[in-house]
C-alpha cells in the first residue's frame, strides 16, 4: 500500500528539521567549549603575567642590594665590577617543592647609563642662564661619528626646550610639527626615552636603531659620562680632538676595562689636552647614579620583559624612577 504523497513531504521536512537542530546543537556545544577553552588561557596568561612581574620586582630588589653593596665597596664603576657580569639564566622553580621541575626561567642584566649620552643634557643651560653649547656640540660629534647628520642634534634640542621660535638654525617648533600628517605639537620638555627622536620629522627607525645604544633620557639635564664604561664612540664624542683615538683601537679599550676602569681620569684628562680639558672639565666621571636592569621572565608560553631605570642615591640607597614593559 502506497502512501500519500503529503505524508512523505512531511516525513522530509521533519527529517530537515531534526538535522538543522543537531547542527545548531552542535554549533552551539563547539562554541561553548571554545570559548570557555579561551577563557581558562586568558586566565592562565594573567596569572602568568602576575607572576612574572613578582619576579621581576624581586630581580630589582637583588639588583638593588647588588648594587648598594658595589657602593661600599668601590666609589668607581667599571665594567670588571660584579654588577657589570652577565649571570646564566636562572630556574624558576614551585614554592611549595623548590628541588621539583622547573616552571619557567628568568634572566636579565644592569647597565650603565651614563655610558651614554643622556638627550636630556642638550637643554642644560650655563650660570648666565643661557643654552650650553658643549651638549649640542658633542652629540653632533657622536651622530657625525655614526654618519648620520649633525642636524638632528638641533632639532633634538628644540623638542626639548620651551619656547615657540626655533633656538637654532636647523631647530623646529609648532609650525613644523603642526604640519605634519597627522599634526602634532613640540614636546617642549625633557624627554623620558629615547624613541622620543622618531618624533623628529624624518627622522625614521633606522637612524634611531643606529644611534640607540649610545644615547639614554635621563631626568636630569646635568648627568656626566662614566668615562669607564662607555662605548669608544661616546667617549670620543667628549672632545673634538678624540676621534679615532677609542674606536681605532677597540681591542686595547676592551682589554683594558678587564682590570678595572680604562681609561682612567688621569689618563684621559692627558689625552684630550689642557687646552680642550677646561671645557668638558665636570663633565666626565668614573662614577655612576643611573643603572638600567633588564629581566626576561618566562613562564611556559608566556614572556615578559621589565626595563627599571635604577636612581642609586647618597648612602648607596637605590629607588626605581621608571619602568616599561616589552618596550624601551
Amino acid at each position: 500500500m502506497r502512501r500519500p504523497p503529503g505524508r512523505r513531504r512531511q516525513r522530509g521536512v521533519a527529517l530537515i528539521i531534526a538535522l538543522i537542530l543537531v547542527a545548531l546543537a552542535t554549533i552551539l556545544a563547539t562554541k561553548i567549549t571554545f570559548d570557555g577553552y579561551m577563557e581558562r588561557r586568558r586566565s592562565i596568561g594573567m596569572l602568568a603575567i602576575e607572576q612574572a612581574w613578582q619576579f621581576s620586582l624581586g630581580a630589582e630588589a637583588l639588583a638593588a642590594d647588588a648594587l648598594s653593596q658595589d657602593l661600599q665597596n668601590s666609589k668607581q664603576d667599571t665594567l670588571a665590577e660584579p654588577w657589570a657580569q652577565r649571570i646564566a639564566p636562572m630556574q624558576i622553580t614551585p614554592e611549595d617543592d623548590p628541588e621539583g621541575e622547573p616552571i619557567g626561567v628568568m634572566d636579565g642584566g644592569l647597565e650603565d647609563m651614563q655610558g651614554r649620552f643622556n638627550l636630556n643634557n642638550l637643554a642644560r643651560l650655563t650660570p648666565s642662564n643661557q643654552p650650553d653649547p658643549q651638549p649640542l656640540e658633542q652629540f653632533e660629534r657622536l651622530l657625525t661619528a655614526l654618519d648620520l647628520e649633525p642636524k638632528w642634534a638641533q632639532l633634538a634640542r628644540d623638542w626639548l626646550t620651551a619656547g615657540d621660535v626655533p633656538s637654532v638654525p636647523f631647530g623646529a617648533k609648532d609650525a613644523v610639527y603642526t604640519a605634519q600628517d597627522p599634526p602634532y605639537r613640540t614636546g617642549n620638555w625633557p624627554m623620558t626615552t629615547p624613541t622620543e627622536l622618531m618624533a623628529l620629522p624624518g627622522f625614521g627607525i633606522d637612524r634611531y636603531r643606529k644611534l640607540a645604544p649610545y644615547v639614554t633620557a635621563l631626568p636630569t639635564a646635568t648627568s656626566n659620562i662614566n668615562i669607564c664604561t662607555a662605548p669608544a664612540v661616546v667617549l670620543e664624542s667628549l672632545s673634538s680632538n678624540l676621534t679615532g683615538e677609542y674606536t681605532g683601537n677597540p681591542d686595547l679599550l676592551a682589554s683594558g676595562r678587564k682590570a678595572g676602569c680604562f681609561p682612567d681620569m688621569a689618563t684621559f684628562g692627558n689625552t684630550v689636552g689642557p687646552k680642550l680639558l677646561a671645557a668638558i672639565n665636570g663633565r666626565f666621571s668614573d662614577s655612576t647614579s643611573y643603572f638600567r636592569l633588564t629581566t626576561r621572565v618566562t613562564l611556559g608560553t608566556t614572556e615578559f620583559t621589565l626595563y627599571s631605570l635604577l636612581l642609586r642615591g647618597q648612602g648607596g640607597k637605590v629607588t626605581p624612577i621608571l619602568r616599561s614593559f616589552g618596550t624601551l
